[in-house]
């Protein structure tokens, strides 16, 4: 299944599910996973990773709002790209923005085409299935795209 809106593409294995969505004028989030993915989640779906079972994956991409600070490119968000293949070292229940027994993850910030996105991925289940898991999350990275963001021009009023 491919996935292309708020110039996010990805392509996505048979049996997961996913979504690219964004609040009004909010920035973009993708969530993708090997189960069905609650309706109406936060950007980390937290729902989603509630319901998560083991051997399952899910990955979150959130774009943040460059302001008060936050500038593409710098900083927290000063890498230009998501590490590939993902270090199975990086994930534990530190990582989790909801932890939850049997449940590890990591996050990773990082600028693509001028857009600050934080990369959150959960996996649950036994150290022994991760590497499979590993293996199906790095194969959907592999096929994400990221379009510079377009903007539409401001409305001009006239006196």
């Amino acid at each position: 299944m491919i996935l292309a809106a708020h110039g996010i593409h990805v392509e996505l294995p048979r049996g997961w599910s996913g979504r690219v969505f964004a609040g009004h004028g909010a920035a973009a989030t993708l969530h993708a996973a090997n189960f069905a993915l609650a309706l109406g989640d936060g950007e980390f779906g937290g729902r989603s990773t509630a319901a998560m079972h083991p051997g399952a994956s899910f990955l979150a991409l959130t774009e943040y709002e460059p302001g008060r600070g936050l500038k593409p490119g710098v900083g927290l968000f000063a890498a230009r790209r998501i590490p590939r293949p993902l270090d199975p070292t990086a994930f534990s229940a530190a990582g989790l923005a909801h932890p939850r027994p049997g449940q590890v993850g990591t996050q990773h910030f990082f600028t693509a085409s001028g857009r600050p996105f934080c990369l959150y991925v959960v996996l649950a289940g036994e150290r022994a299935t991760r590497r499979r898991q590993l293996h199906a999350v790095d194969h959907v990275l592999g096929s994400l795209r990221i379009s510079p963001r377009v903007r539409r021009p401001a409305d001009v009023s006239r006196a």
